[in-house]
Parts: C-alpha cells; structure tokens; sequence
C-alpha cells in the first residue's frame, strides 16, 4: 500500500487536470502487460488499429515495455490544468538526459532492463524526439478524432466531483476516485497498486488527479519527490459510453467557411509562413494573407515575426475548435 500525506496546503492545492497524452498511452497500453485498463480500451485500440502510423512503433513499445509501467518522464510536468498534446511532448523532449537514465534504471540493472527502454537510453535525444514524433502521429490518426468526446466525458466527471467537493468537502472526492485509493480522516490517502509499498508526504505541493476515459481497473500513481504528485483514476459516469466517430459534415467549415477550414488546418499541421501557406493550399499570396487576418481577428491563429517573413501558428482557441471539429472522414475511392 502506498500512503499520502497531506497538509492544510496540499488540500488547498489538490486539482483535477485534463492530459491528452495519459489517454494515448492508457488508450494504448495492451491488457496483457497492464492490468489497469479494461475492454473500453480493447474496444478503441481494435477500431483503430489499423490506422497506427509505422512511426508511432516506438512510442507503442514505450508504452508497453514492462508491467510496471511507463517512465516517470512520461508524465508531463505542467502547470496547465487542460493540456494540449503538444505542449506536454515539448515538456517531454526537454527532460535532462540524466532524470531519463535515472526513470530507467527504475526498470532493472543493466542485464535486467527491457531492450526497449535499453535503446532509448542509449539513443538519448534522438530516441526522445523519435518516441514524441510517434506520439503526436499516433494522436492525429487514432485518438483526436474521438478526444472532443472523450474530453466532454472527462469534464462531465470533473464537474461531477467539484459538487461532491462543494456538498461534503475534498475528502469526500479523494474517497469516491476508486476502491483501491481509500480516504482516512487523519488526512492520508491509502493506495493499492499490486504490491507497492511506501509512505510519502505531499510537501504542500497537492496532487493532481486525472481522470481517465480508459482506465477502469485500478488507479495510477506517480509519487514525486520534486514534482506534484499525480493519480490516474477512471471516470465514474455510468452513462460514458464508446466515443462514436463524428459525422460526415464539416462542422467547422459551416462555421468559417471552407477556405478558411482549409488555412485553419493547414496552419495546425504545421506553423507557416503566408508563403507556405498560399504555396500548400494553391492560393494567392494576398488570399492567403487575407484568410490568415481574418483568423488571427477572430483569436484562432497568433502571427509573429521571423527576420524577413512571418510564421502562423494556432492558438489555444483555435486548438480547442480544430478538436471539436475534426475533418470529415475523406470519401472512399
């Protein structure tokens, strides 16, 4: 059993976030290596499967190297409360190679490491930047067509949890994440996770708890010593149901309108300049400038200045509308 402890300011500073990439790895991560996750994630993984991109291979045998879990360095270090992929697999690549070798040798001596996780060690940065390149592939063919559902679901059981907190208080929530992490008065939180052992004070860091759509067996638990500390617990809605695949409409052009759609998302598949983006989408220079004003009016896009050009790149909001209006499936050939 593994034991928290908490202050007066570990309470006051206990909340709930919302992480893309804890989904691609529980979404990801087979039943037979981790016994946390449950048939809502066999169910996703055979719909999607056959979409995974050849270089996500690195990030899925990441994931899926030992039973004990994934490297602490997984778990993004972030202030966000409601994360974008992208800035936790920047916060990934900037880990220092030695926290990375110090999370591995977590997985056995030198003989006893899984091959896997020995050849990350050994490539260093490259190795790093191959499994964050997986990550965001695996993401944009597999999991972001589903994850504006999956994130509507997520907020439901936050917003759930936020009003036992305001009936009966934080310890109520922290006793109603999961059976297997129980709330005790004195003001410590038991956890079983297998046959882990340990106590551990909070520091008045507070932890953060994540729900999870596809956890449903178990809870995770990342207990940091320099770091708040983090719980993966499932999502208690009864009504959560399998995220159906969205509609054959272009929600977002009938907002924008289709060239603006197009400009939108050309600019989220990578930051341009006006150039680049008239030269990818066949368009004048002027039209593509005109578009990009308009999107940057509307606090979609941000533009700053590189030397001589300028470089397009979404902002938060426009992140936010680009999931909740993935593109249409294209038509079959």
């Amino acid at each position: 059993m593994i034991t928290l402890r908490f202050g007066v300011a570990d309470l006051a500073k206990t909340r709930f976030v919302i992480s893309p990439l804890d989904h691609l790895m529980a979404g990801t991560a087979r039943l037979g290596v981790h016994q946390c996750v449950g048939l809502r994630s066999e169910r996703w993984w055979r719909e999607v499967r056959r979409h995974v991109p050849h270089r996500a291979g690195r990030f899925l045998d990441l994931v899926n190297a030992s039973a004990i879990g994934v490297p602490s360095f997984m778990a993004a270090d972030l202030d966000a409360v409601r994360r974008q992929l992208t800035d936790e697999l920047d916060a990934i690549l900037a880990v220092p190679q030695q926290t990375v070798d110090e999370d591995l040798a977590m997985f056995g001596s030198e003989t006893e490491l899984p091959a896997v996780l020995a050849r990350l060690r050994d490539d260093g940065t490259r190795g790093m930047r191959e499994v964050s390149d997986g990550a965001w592939a695996l993401f944009r063919s597999c999991l972001a067509a589903d994850w504006p559902e999956i994130r509507r679901a997520l907020e439901a059981d936050i917003a759930a949890r936020a009003r036992t907190a305001a009936r009966s208080g934080i310890g109520a929530v922290l006793g109603s994440l999961h059976p297997n992490a129980v709330w005790r008065d004195e003001g410590v939180l038991e956890c079983t996770i297998a046959d882990l052992e340990g106590t551990f004070d909070l520091d008045g860091r507070g932890l953060e708890l994540r729900p999870n759509y596809f956890l449903q067996h178990g809870i995770g638990l990342l207990a940091g010593q320099d770091r708040q500390s983090l719980l993966l617990h499932p999502v208690g809605s009864p009504a959560v149901e399998s995220p159906s695949r969205p509609p054959a409409a272009d929600g977002l052009a009938a907002v924008l309108g289709p060239a603006r759609a197009r400009v939108l998302r050309a600019i989220a598949g990578s930051p341009c300049s006006t150039t680049e983006l008239a030269h990818q989408l066949g368009v004048t220079p002027p039209s593509a400038s005109a578009h990009a004003t308009a999107l940057r009016g509307a606090g979609l896009i941000v533009t700053r200045r590189e030397g001589k050009q300028v470089r397009h790149t979404l902002t938060e909001v426009g992140h936010d509308l680009l999931l909740d209006n993935p593109a249409p499936p294209a038509p079959a050939a």
